[in-house]
């Protein structure tokens, strides 16, 4: 979930992924532990990449605008620059993260009402 929330924005993938999610259910499949994974990786993994969230576009699209305003390019942050610093970010939460899933497993995959 993470590394395609990172190449796709986080909510449109979510909405497909919640229609997968409930067929998996509708086939008698605990999915508890898939809705907390989607939850933390859609959110995790829209880190990644510049366009991985709409908050990441929008602040890349105010930084672009600052840069023009001023006149100088390089208070635009660019594809690079984000990828260089939002990638290992993602990487330490979701391996924080994928952590904490397997220690409260149990917690979980429990159903959710």
């Amino acid at each position: 979930a993470a590394f395609l929330s990172a190449a796709i924005d986080n909510i449109p993938f979510t909405a497909a992924m919640i229609v997968i999610i409930q067929g998996m259910e509708s086939q008698g499949i605990n999915v508890a532990p898939l809705w907390w994974a989607l939850a933390m990786g859609a959110g995790l993994g829209g880190n990644g990449t510049h366009i991985g969230s709409t908050a990441n576009v929008f602040i890349v699209t105010i930084s672009e605008r600052l840069a023009r305003q001023e006149n100088d390019p390089s208070l635009a942050i660019t594809q690079l620059m984000w990828f260089n610093k939002g990638l290992p970010v993602m990487l330490l939460t979701l391996v924080i993260s994928t952590f904490v899933f397997w220690l409260f497993f149990d917690f979980f995959s429990q159903p959710v009402n």
